[in-house]
């Protein structure tokens, strides 16, 4: 008699997922923080479109004057 000899099969399926498992895990790690904008109160454009007021910058025009102050104080 002879015996057969059978071959075990690896599942190379199992191993795929246990790579993309891992490749998902140092991926997560790797996290970037988006960049924030700096928080701008309503009082700081006030104060600052006043002084632009003042300068004479926009002369007689105040939704100019805040606008400008929006746009110096936010970027």
């Amino acid at each position: 008699m002879t015996k057969k000899v059978t071959k075990k099969k690896t599942s190379t399926k199992k191993k795929a997922t246990t790579r993309k498992r891992t490749i998902a895990k140092k991926a997560a790690k790797t996290v970037v923080a988006a960049p924030v904008a700096p928080t701008v109160t309503n009082d700081q454009i006030r104060i600052r479109a006043f002084e632009i007021y003042s300068s004479g910058q926009n002369p007689s025009n105040p939704d100019a004057d805040w606008h400008q102050a929006e746009q110096e104080l936010r970027t």
